[in-house]
């Protein structure tokens, strides 16, 4: 296997740095959520999700050959971006969090050397960031990356990614419109739990025909909101019974809802959704 990467030009021109991204604060708590017995659609509070400026919260966690390394929450405006190096860019966009030294974790020295060649490639990093109803991501240093939307537990290594990240624009990962209307069918009790955790392979093809404990480097991000999303449909999507959501993004406050308004918003925010992918006419 050839891990050294084809020579690229430097990472584009991005905008200048964003201001330091704030700590996360604490969410009012669960045992007093803010009621809403009687929403239109016109105040669904779910439609936040698509607020621009509103900050999602991504819990990112890194493996080394299938080994847990890293495991952070990170809430900011600009996004994030996975750098190799606390000496990174800091002129680029997007909340840097640094992928921890192999040195720590591993014992195998040569794949602890392997792994360094892959971050040190990572350069400007791999950047990912919200839009409107997309997630996208463009990665800013040579190293090439794959990614798929999977479970979970585990990247859908049986099959072939759903694309590579681009480096000289920004590409779509993940649509949050399809995400919805999978939802609502799950919360009718048909089709399964819709998939929302973003798997990266760093550095290497995807572990399409072998195990995806074999790469040196995977990145798993989940959006926390799609998460809580999906949990709610589980616990009380069949039922009439109340029960508590926080949505994990900026200014927002767990709500206390019915199954029957849940479903409702979820449809309400469906239909203002562009289902058209990104560049389409």
């Amino acid at each position: 296997m050839v891990l050294a990467p084809l020579p690229d030009p430097g990472p584009p021109s991005l905008a200048v740095a964003p201001e330091p991204c704030p700590q996360p604060q604490q969410s009012p708590s669960l045992d007093n959520p803010t009621p809403f017995p009687n929403l239109g659609p016109s105040e669904n509070p779910l439609k936040r999700l698509l607020v621009p400026g509103e900050e999602w919260e991504f819990e990112v966690t890194a493996f080394y050959r299938g080994r847990q390394v890293f495991q952070q929450t990170i809430s900011c405006p600009e996004g994030l971006r996975l750098v190799g190096s606390e000496v990174g860019d800091r002129t680029l966009p997007g909340w840097p969090i640094t992928l921890p030294d192999p040195g720590v974790s591993l014992t195998d020295r040569g794949v602890m050397s392997y792994v360094r060649h892959v971050l040190s490639c990572l350069g400007g990093g791999l950047a990912l960031w919200r839009a409107g109803q997309w997630l996208w991501a463009q990665r800013l240093g040579h190293c090439h990356t794959y990614w798929a939307v999977s479970e979970e537990l585990l990247p859908n290594s049986g099959h072939g990614p759903d694309g590579e990240v681009p480096k000289d624009k920004e590409g779509g990962v993940f649509d949050l419109g399809p995400f919805i209307v999978d939802l609502i069918t799950f919360t009718e009790g048909s089709g399964r739990s819709p998939r929302y955790a973003l798997w990266f392979c760093v550095g290497e093809s995807w572990p399409q025909d072998q195990p995806w404990t074999k790469r040196l480097v995977m990145v798993k991000v989940v959006p926390t909101c799609l998460r809580a999303l999906v949990e709610i449909a589980r616990v009380g999507g069949a039922s009439s019974l109340e029960n508590t959501v926080d949505l994990h993004i900026s200014n927002s406050h767990p709500l206390s809802l019915t199954s029957d308004q849940y479903k409702a918003y979820l449809q309400d925010l469906v239909e203002g959704m562009d289902f058209q992918g990104p560049g389409e006419a």
